[in-house]
């Protein structure tokens, strides 16, 4: 075999077993120099196992690694990446309080007559924005970053190593259009360079747009490799879940209610200005903008994570003070950030006790007793109501794939019977079938009279689940629309704001 068409990557007969489930089981994967290379599958199929055996995370059962052809040992993280193996996962390992260039550093910090050089390491934190086109300042707290500016500092980080084959788990999952059109073609230069480059996501307009071939895993196997020219969505669905899955398309059509929701010259700081908005009972109300405009910033507002400079907020035309999340939720107002890992769920508590915990207090205070039997008989038809695939209530919420702790989060907030649901890209990282599962539970809300704030990058998913779409641009809404008055191209344009 000649060096060109030996395999930047490959993976012989990988296995993986945890108590209970075979994650891989004999899986495969072959990446060549110069390609991007899709690795698509469910929540569940083994794409993340796959990803920490290859960085190092984990150790392989059975099965063998080989880069450019030579087996290779990868036993740790630090293995990995002298190894020339980078992996940007979805869940960020930034530290918030360093700075960008002290987090690019870390673990490899430059040292000059027993001393921190601070200038070397300046300047390779400004090499590896530049080679990313990133104008930043290295000196910047990593904490004061949005998501999106931390999602590409990761890369850069990445990238800093100079690794032979760089792994990226849902890269684009945090950034808007423009960024993700920025990523790209950043990307596409590795790829001219020779870089393998393993992508692993669940958009599969992107994929298409972007990538040369893909990897199918199904139940831990891999069951198809494929070429992607001239293939559609609907195949990759069809391959990833094995039958054609249908597009989610809103079906009731109800008048909405009266408003349960209203904000009025609502501020904060620099990012949002003047914003009022009403949402009605049986309504879901779409907040989009590129990255930065403002409506994050809002939806955090209204759920009490963020306090409010100016503006007033009213639930069922009575105002009332959000300065906490706790107001809240008192006021009946529930939050689901995009960071569903450090802001949502109680990784090592079980499922029982995520979706239980916030209706425990507020049913003991009302002096209603709370028998185990109980709660765990309210939880399990929450379970059941919200499709939450799981084979115990008892099972740590960890273990659970990511659209299943989506839809368990979603669950918890429907038991505590809040009134108003604020959510933040709530298909954040979810595969294609979960999506349109949630999509339903989102829809199911509104039919029982609940008011909804979705917060989406995502242009055929604002289409699909909105009554009307609110546009953001430099902290204030600029345009409504809805559904039927508006198309993808238009929609982009006006997100663009040259509509």
């Amino acid at each position: 075999m000649t060096e060109a068409s030996t395999p930047a990557l490959e993976l012989r007969a990988l296995t993986k077993g945890f108590p209970g489930v075979r994650a891989l089981d004999n899986a495969s994967l072959s990446v060549h120099r110069g390609e991007i290379h899709a690795v698509i599958g469910q929540n569940g199929a083994g794409k993340s196992t796959m990803i920490n055996v290859l960085s190092g995370m984990l150790k392989a059962d059975f099965g063998e690694i080989l880069l450019s052809g030579q087996p290779a040992a990868i036993d740790s993280t630090t293995r990995s990446i002298a190894l020339g193996v980078a992996t940007v996962y979805q869940e960020l390992s930034l530290l918030p309080n360093l700075s960008i260039a002290a987090n690019i550093a870390l673990g490899r910090e430059p040292w000059r007559g027993g001393l921190l050089d601070t200038k070397a390491m300046r300047a390779r934190a400004k090499a590896a924005l530049e080679r990313m086109s990133l104008d930043m300042d290295v000196d910047a707290r990593v904490g004061s970053l949005s998501l999106a500016e931390r999602q590409l500092v990761e890369i850069a980080k990445a990238l800093s190593h100079h690794p032979s084959v760089l792994v990226l788990d849902e890269p684009t999952a945090a950034l808007a259009q423009r960024e993700t059109e920025r990523l790209f073609v950043i990307l596409r230069g590795l790829r001219a360079e020779g870089i393998a480059i393993v992508y692993v996501s669940h958009r599969f307009r992107e994929i298409l747009d972007l990538c040369d071939r893909a990897t199918v895993l199904r139940n831990g196997r891999t069951v198809a490799t494929t070429d992607l020219t001239d293939l559609t969505e609907a195949d990759l669905t069809e391959a990833m879940v094995g039958s054609a899955t249908e597009i989610y398309r809103r079906t009731t059509s109800a008048t909405p209610g009266p408003a349960l929701l209203e904000c009025t010259g609502l501020g904060w700081r620099h990012r949002v200005h003047d914003v009022g908005l009403a949402v009605r009972a049986g309504e879901i109300v779409a907040l989009t903008g590129l990255l930065g405009a403002g409506q994050n910033e809002t939806a955090r507002l209204l759920g009490g994570d963020l306090i409010p400079d100016a503006g007033s907020i009213r639930v069922g035309g009575k105002a009332v003070a959000i300065r906490h999340p706790a107001d809240g939720i008192a006021a009946g107002i529930c939050l689901l950030t995009d960071e569903r890992k450090s802001e949502g769920i109680l990784a090592n508590l079980a499922l029982r006790e995520n979706i239980a915990l916030p209706s425990l207090a507020r049913r003991r205070s009302a002096g209603i007793f709370v028998a185990g039997a109980a709660e765990r008989a309210a939880v399990a038809e929450e379970v059941r109501q919200f499709g939450v695939v799981t084979s115990s209530i008892e099972v740590p919420v960890r273990t659970l794939s990511g659209g299943n702790q989506q839809k368990a989060l979603i669950a918890r907030w429907h038991l505590d019977d809040a009134l108003i649901f604020v959510l933040i890209e709530p298909t954040h990282g979810v595969d294609v079938a979960a999506r349109s599962e949630i999509y339903r539970r989102l829809e199911a809300l509104a039919a029982a009279g609940k008011a909804l704030v979705v917060v989406s990058s995502e242009i055929p998913e604002l289409l699909a689940l909105a009554n009307r779409i609110l546009v953001f641009k430099g902290g204030h809404i600029v345009e409504e629309t809805t559904p039927a008055q508006t198309d993808e191209e238009r929609l982009n344009l006006l997100i663009q704001g040259a509509g």
